[in-house]
């Protein structure tokens, strides 16, 4: 049975929140559509980083910072006209608007799922590093990633209403209708879809058939994925607040403040949920028995709009500062901060060592809003600069 939980209606803040996204689009556009302000990095293979930024999807060796080289059917780099190697990059397509905010997602062994602010989700061939002819084309943009079942591909758009698309062919099987954007990638668990929407709500829908399990009022915009455990979701909204909620019925359990807004997804370890703010705040709240606050840090003068990367020996988060910051995760106290070329606006991951990669020890990378430093390696114990990749 369909059930809406509500509370009174905060329009002010969507509004604002549109204008943050209109600030981060005008500060990098000129008269003409050029590389977006923001990235999305993640780990492929153990030891490359998928770098999606502007118009193109690039392949970096975790291990030095340099291009993955394209390889042919027998393991040979193939040469462009020239004799020149060739790199992994996928470009979009010619005199097109393509611009890519987010990192493509595995349709299967050689195909990836790349969102595009042009309107269209394309399919990547990844052994030859070329957009194929399929995917699907919207009457809107694309901001988020698509989540890919064996039998869906879910997919938000930026003005309003989550599409489920049939696996096989593209075609629309189901959709959502929301008052505003989704912006975030979807949460599949047991057979349950939540997503939240920059109309305030947060959303419970069947995976199957898209029939609307329960809606619930946030009181304000969100562009975050919720997080799941043991039968509760965590999410944070422009609202200035961090909710635990019920994810059987949407009932929300229990919310406590932030200074600020809340973009980026929390990160739940071991019961504590650490929680980043556009106000250049981190948190620390235990969710053992509620929500009940750790500690709190103020370690940026900018805007943190990423999730918190949580190791054993630090809490890392990168901000709009051009500063990445390694906090103690017994009380949040600063143990190493790390300059950067440029703003850094995505959510920094971990490379591991592997019997392939060679990695002698663990690395942190980092994206920035600079060409010259799209990518920063630091090792995770010393904070120690490695390599950087830039354009």
């Amino acid at each position: 049975m369909e059930s809406v939980v509500t509370k009174p209606k905060r329009r002010g803040s969507f509004i604002v929140a549109l204008l943050a996204l209109a600030v981060l689009l005008v500060s990098a556009c000129g008269p003409t559509h050029i590389d977006p302000r923001w990235s999305s990095i993640s780990v492929v293979n153990e030891d490359q980083i998928m770098l999606a930024f502007g118009d193109r999807l690039t392949l970096v060796n975790a291990v030095d910072g340099k291009p993955v080289a394209l390889l042919d059917a027998d393991g040979n780099v193939r040469l462009d006209e020239q004799g020149n190697a060739r790199i992994w990059e996928v470009r979009g397509t010619e005199g097109g608007q393509t611009r890519f905010y987010n990192a493509p997602v595995i349709l299967d062994a050689d195909t990836l799922l790349a969102p595009s602010y042009d309107m269209k989700l394309l399919e990547v061939d990844v052994p030859v590093a070329r957009l194929d002819a399929g995917g699907a084309t919207f009457d809107q943009q694309l901001v988020s990633s698509p989540l890919v079942t064996d039998e869906f591909v879910y997919q938000g758009l930026s003005d309003h209403d989550l599409v489920a698309l049939h696996r096989d062919d593209f075609s629309e099987a189901w959709r959502v209708t929301t008052e505003h954007g989704i912006w975030s990638q979807p949460l599949l668990v047991d057979g349950v879809l939540y997503f939240a929407s920059m109309d305030h709500s947060l959303y419970a829908v069947n995976a199957e058939t898209g029939e609307l399990r329960w809606k619930t009022d946030m009181s304000g915009a969100m562009t975050s994925t919720p997080v799941y455990a043991d039968g509760h979701l965590y999410i944070g909204t422009f609202a200035k607040r961090i909710f635990d909620v019920l994810a059987d019925t949407g009932e929300i359990l229990g919310e406590i403040e932030t200074a600020d807004w809340v973009w980026g997804t929390p990160s739940l370890v071991d019961g504590t949920l650490y929680v980043a703010d556009v106000g250049g705040n981190v948190y620390a709240f235990s969710t053992g028995d509620g929500l009940t606050q750790q500690w709190a840090a103020k370690p940026a003068t900018g805007a943190i709009g990423s999730s918190p990367l949580v190791t054993e020996s630090a809490i890392i988060v990168g901000s709009r500062d051009q500063h990445v910051y390694w906090l103690d995760p017994e009380n949040g106290e600063v143990i190493y901060t790390l300059q950067t070329a440029g703003e850094v606006m995505t959510d920094p991951i971990l490379v591991l060592p592997t019997e392939t990669n060679n990695l002698q020890e663990p690395l942190v990378v980092v994206s920035t809003t600079a060409q010259q430093e799209l990518l920063v390696a630091f090792t995770l114990e010393r904070g120690q600069r490695v390599w950087a990749y830039g354009r």
